[in-house]
């Protein structure tokens, strides 16, 4: 047998050990004279106190997925069966029970009774001293042999299986490795002290402990024993109990002292108070929160009631909660079918001394709320408001700015969505490569201080995460609207290319101008015309919306008003009115057509062609198409509705943030102009010269130096 066999098995099997009765340094057993400490009340009232604690805290089950969800599992068949342990008695009864013998002898038991199919369907407790954890006889096999239960009154002991109970410790028994280590045997001459100063107290109120007077003749007289027990039994029935303070009349010379102690005399608080202290410390609990006099003292200097508590529950309950969650875990858990994987647990939500004052929960909301952590839709929900989708929005000062862990000590590097993968509207199909110019604008003038910027910066980067969402949700309707189109647009191809005409001037590959107009003529270009304008002023009304949210939180502090949101939406109509739907359908047909033949297409290809041409304009795909005037047509009306919101405020500039994608991809007109400052028309004059790929953003600029 190796040296590593042998400790385990001296681990396993040590030696038989005796525990010592004798306290050291002293040969009286106080452990025999204390007895089973329930008549003592420096220990029953916080053992009380923790079983009345306890149940305001939930037993819960929940599963622990491998993805690392926790499910909580309300309805499991362990809390049901806790909830009613046996017909006899419920949980709360079982759980004082446990908690009684957990604290005073650091073992708790209970039995299970199971069915015919070894379910477990009953559960008892047993009393500490009824039964105790054996070895193996022979001294070899398991480290737990069997439970032995003496239940008394004429029965003979048991022997119950290991698996049969549940057994729960408070730490591990040094000098029994099989049982736990109760924690209040250190201060068993404590509770001795306390027991016997009661006992002293009592005593000295029942028979006043020492003769109350001393009653003596005068003259030198000797009475004779008779006389002695005569008038002793004589003063005893005159003048005790009741009718202690009456009037003493004597025979005959007689001297009579008072003889005892006073009641200050008889005050032994402070050596109570000792035992007080030391066995609420073992058992984790503040003498105040028992109602102990010891800590009272203590909410006098700083320490309040409520304080108390909770030390008590973080000190005292939940360890003592967690140690018999843990036992259920590993003793009752797994007699159930889907033990795996599951923990046991309490739930503290519930419970008073743990929960937040209501007032400071309120504050903390209303801070986190503040600081832009929380949105108000969630401040008014978890204070017990009304709330409405309309409340789902953040309050973040325009002053404060994130600044990515990475960056931290440089400036702040705005992150605009990367054009880059997207075809420039100067390299579409038929085209050449376009210079876009900047409006006119000459970079000359007032710059923004690096404060003003930060501020700017702040409601800028409030519009870049908007922007995404806007942008998307204006593509949708512009995919519909461009599908509708080329639906439209097919059937009248493939009706009019189906004509004799048609097949004529396919066979010799000529394009015929008639032709052309017809399709044109029955597609109905200006209604097209009417619904993209109808599309663009709905988008603009979100767009604007949008941004005096964000105007709102920059602490321009204004809701617009209907002339200018009636002016920011009819911009919106300007703008698709620039798109000559007419021009550019012209082209697409032209081009498809051309194509087409070219390829020795028949009708019905060209049909599809030309519906395909259209429906993507000069981008080839109408997804492209869509992406390009959305980013576009979101970015313009973000600045325009800024311009307009700003000026409604009385904002009479603007601070200009572009070419922030740097040389070689940003023109050098438009990098220099970053960081000024221009007026409202100047701003406008920028947004309307803007080309699809451009990066321009607006900031209303609000003057520290005059602040």
């Amino acid at each position: 047998m190796s040296w590593l066999q042998k400790a385990l098995t001296a681990i396993r099997h040590p030696r038989p050990f005796i525990a010592p009765r004798m306290l050291a340094r002293t040969k009286f057993d106080y452990r025999r004279e204390v007895g089973d400490c329930l008549d003592a009340s420096v220990v029953t009232a916080p053992v009380q106190w923790l079983q009345r604690s306890l149940p305001e805290a939930r037993l819960a089950v929940r599963r622990r997925q491998r993805n690392g969800i926790v499910k909580p599992l309300d309805d499991h068949d362990l809390l049901a069966l806790i909830r009613k342990p046996n017909e006899f008695y419920g949980d709360i009864a079982l759980w004082f029970g446990t908690v009684l013998s957990y604290c005073i002898d650091g073992n708790a038991y209970w039995l299970k009774v199971r069915n015919r199919a070894g379910r477990v369907v009953e559960l008892w407790y047993i009393p500490h001293w009824l039964i105790e954890p054996r070895r193996p006889d022979s001294g070899d096999g398991a480290f737990l042999d069997h439970y032995r239960y003496s239940p008394g009154g004429g029965y003979q002991a048991m022997r119950i299986e290991p698996e049969d109970v549940v057994h729960f410790r408070h730490g591990i028994n040094p000098h029994n490795l099989l049982k736990g280590l109760s924690p209040i045997d250190g201060v068993i001459r404590e509770i001795f002290a306390d027991l016997e100063s009661s006992n002293f107290v009592s005593s000295l109120l029942r028979n006043m402990g020492v003769p109350g007077v001393v009653i003596s003749p005068k003259g030198g007289a000797m009475p004779t024993p008779d006389d002695v027990a005569a008038t002793k039994a004589w003063f005893t029935e005159q003048f005790g109990g009741d009718r202690r303070g009456g009037p003493l009349v004597m025979g005959a010379p007689t001297e009579v002292h008072p003889y005892g102690f006073n009641p200050q005399q008889m005050n032994m608080s402070e050596a109570r108070d000792v035992a007080e202290e030391r066995v609420c410390a073992c058992l984790g609990v503040p003498a105040a929160v028992v109602g102990f006099g010891a800590g009272l003292q203590q909410t006098k200097v700083g320490a309040t009631m409520e304080e108390l508590r909770k030390l008590a529950w973080h000190n005292g309950v939940l360890p003592l909660a967690r140690s018999l969650a843990d036992e259920l875990g590993r003793s009752l858990l797994p007699d159930f079918a889907d033990g795996d994987r599951l923990e046991a647990y309490w739930d503290t939500d519930d419970v008073l001394a743990l929960s937040e004052d209501e007032d400071k929960q309120v504050e903390r909301k209303l801070g986190e709320f503040k600081a832009g952590a929380i949105t108000l839709f969630d401040y008014l929900t978890e204070t017990g408001r009304d709330a409405d989708d309309s409340h789902k929005y953040y309050l973040r000062p325009i002053a404060v700015i994130e600044v990515p862990l990475n960056q931290a000590g440089r400036g702040r590097e705005l992150d605009p969505a990367d054009p880059a993968e997207e075809p420039e509207l100067g390299k579409a199909r038929g085209t050449k490569d376009a210079k876009h110019g900047d409006g006119g604008y000459n970079p000359v003038g007032r710059r923004a201080s690096a404060e003003e910027l930060k501020r700017g910066e702040a409601y800028v980067l409030m519009l870049q995460r908007q922007e995404a969402g806007l942008r998307k949700a204006f593509e949708k309707p512009l995919l519909a609207l461009f599908g509708k189109w080329r639906g439209e647009t097919h059937r009248v191809a493939a009706e009019i290319l189906g004509t004799g005409k048609a097949r004529r001037c396919a066979a010799t590959k000529a394009i015929d101008d008639e032709l052309l107009a017809a399709i044109l003529e029955k597609l109905g270009i200006e209604a097209w015309a009417a619904e993209l304008t109808q599309a663009y002023g709905a988008h603009y009304l979100e767009v604007a919306k949008a941004v005096q949210d964000a105007a709102e939180r920059a602490g321009l502090g204004t809701s617009l008003p209907d002339p200018v949101m009636r002016a920011i939406v009819a911009s919106g109509g300007r703008r698709a009115g620039l798109v000559d739907l007419d021009k550019q359908t012209r082209q697409a047909v032209f081009d498809a057509l051309a194509e087409g033949r070219a390829e020795g297409e028949g009708a019905e290809q060209l049909a599809a062609r030309i519906a395909d041409y259209v429906e993507g304009g000069v981008w080839n795909e109408a997804e492209t198409r869509a992406r390009i005037i959305a980013r576009t047509e979101t970015k313009f009306a973000q600045n325009i509705s800024t311009i307009e919101t700003g000026k409604a405020a009385g904002v009479e500039e603007f601070m200009v943030f572009d070419g922030r994608l740097g040389p070689g991809r940003s023109l050098e007109s438009h990098i220099a102009r970053n960081g000024s400052i221009v007026s409202a028309d100047e701003a406008a004059a920028m947004a309307d010269a803007e080309h699809p790929n451009g990066t321009l953003s607006l900031a209303p600029h609000f003057d520290l130096e005059n602040d």
